[in-house]
């Protein structure tokens, strides 16, 4: 019996198919709400409006494929750690953005994103650098973060989107 890990699992096709479905997702579940509504605070103070996880979705996509594109490019390299989130909402001025520009960045960057990881060989996705963090990272591992961070926010923006509805 031959033993499968759970990261052979995840081929590049499945990790492409997966990486296509947020902005789908997303302009499902967002596709009557205005940036009025998007800026609206949630009922937590401790957390992020639709808009503020919205732009931390758009800017974390570019983090994401500049990191991509070190491990494609360098020999193991040092892939480093953001700016906090606090930061990265005080220098984009969250609060501030209009829903639809947010997500017109968010969806050029992930077509480019996916464009750049369409024609990889395998062993292209086994490449690696080391997470600022200290431990090594496959492209293919990277990709695997990305799409369980969608999954993270794209949860947290139905809990705002019931939570808006609910005490409307």
């Amino acid at each position: 019996m031959t033993v499968t890990s759970s990261l052979e699992l995840m081929t590049p096709w499945r990790l492409l198919r997966s990486l296509r479905k947020t902005p789908r997702i997303l302009q499902t579940l967002l596709r009557d709400v205005t940036s009025s509504q998007a800026q609206q605070a949630p009922h937590d103070a401790h957390e992020w409006s639709i808009i503020e996880v919205l732009c931390h979705l758009r800017d974390y996509e570019d983090i994401f494929f500049r990191r991509a594109l070190l491990i494609l490019t360098e020999e193991y390299p040092l892939i480093p750690i953001p700016e906090s989130n606090e930061e990265l909402a005080r220098k984009g001025k969250y609060k501030q953005q209009d829903i639809t520009t947010v997500l017109d960045s968010l969806f050029t960057t992930r077509q480019a994103f996916l464009q750049a990881l369409n024609d990889l060989h395998e062993d292209q996705w086994m490449r690696k650098g080391i997470h600022g963090e200290q431990f090594p990272i496959t492209l293919k591992e990277a990709v695997l973060q990305v799409i369980m961070h969608d999954i993270d926010h794209i949860e947290q923006i139905t809990q705002l989107l019931h939570d808006g509805r609910s005490h409307a």
